[in-house]
């Protein structure tokens, strides 16, 4: 049997995994080369795996190691959390990873009500896109994740939070217009990107019906759509919450779109192998899932 696993052993495995090399998380731990090295081959000989792959000069993970890495990071993370709440007057830290959608319409609410009712956690947020997101959680980055529509990672809970609905828009002088599904799918479409909750919920709507939506313009700024949209260079489908203002102004103008459901649940996601610290728990409750989770 091999050498003992240590809590060292995964801080530098983490290290090779984010460096990308023996090199470079030495330097980066300060630590020996062969120190590292050894570290590495422990946890191979310990589990019995190849941990990486050499290619093109850079460690990557392989799937074992992307499945200790998650493991890892979220043993770390626990590690921290405990170090920081035991620390006399300690604020604990939450990572949160949440998605555009989520983050501009609800995240800030969610976190008055945790400054009001948890004044020693210190949320860090990271704002992407929901396929980031649940990268981010799987792997240990952050805490807990907000995504709207589809979990893909297997390694991830979901409970839903709120409902979402969204809006196909049209520039000004379109009002009242009403298209077909086949309609929306030939035109010009303006959308957010790839691995977006937004663009994944109308691929599938239009999927279902033998439709593909096939955009334009893509962007990763729900301000540039809008002002596209604006601008008469095509049409748009985003969240009803995040184009209230320039509907009601006259300056988006909204489109009947006959047959196509696109309402959506928001999601909170964590890993399901991370214990809930207390300022995982202070979120949930006020999310209004802390009983769900």
């Amino acid at each position: 049997m091999a050498e003992r696993m240590t809590i060292r052993h995964l801080e530098i495995f983490a290290a090779v995994c984010d460096a990308g090399g023996v090199s470079a998380a030495a330097r980066e731990l300060r630590v020996s080369q062969p120190s590292v090295s050894q570290a590495v081959r422990d946890l191979e000989e310990r589990f019995g795996v190849r941990l990486f792959d050499r290619l093109a000069r850079r460690m990557v993970p392989t799937e074992a190691g992307r499945r200790l890495l998650a493991h890892a990071r979220g043993v770390l993370a626990d590690l921290g959390e405990l170090e920081r709440s035991m620390g006399e007057g300690a604020v604990a830290t939450l990572r949160l990873a949440s998605s555009i959608t989520c983050g501009t319409c609800h995240l800030p609410g969610m976190l008055a009500r945790l400054a009001e009712a948890a004044p020693d956690v210190r949320a860090l947020v990271r704002v992407e896109d929901s396929r980031a997101v649940e990268r981010d959680v799987a792997s240990g980055e952050a805490d807990l994740g907000l995504i709207e529509g589809l979990v893909h990672e297997p390694e991830l809970d979901a409970v839903p939070f709120a409902r979402d609905e969204l809006v196909v828009v049209g520039p000004p002088g379109r009002r009242g217009e009403r298209l077909s599904a086949a309609g929306l799918a030939a035109e010009r479409l303006v959308l957010r990107e790839r691995g977006s909750g937004v663009r994944e919920l109308l691929e599938a709507a239009l999927t279902e019906r033998g439709l593909a939506a096939r955009a334009e313009w893509e962007s990763v700024s729900t301000e540039a759509i809008k002002a596209a949209v604006s601008s008469g260079l095509g049409v748009s489908v985003l969240p009803a919450a995040l184009v209230e203002r320039e509907v009601a102004e006259g300056r988006l103008a909204p489109l009947a779109v006959e047959g196509l459901e696109l309402g959506r649940e928001l999601l909170v996601v964590r890993h399901r192998r991370r214990s809930v610290s207390p300022a995982m728990a202070a979120f949930l409750g006020a999310a209004g899932v802390g009983g769900r989770a």
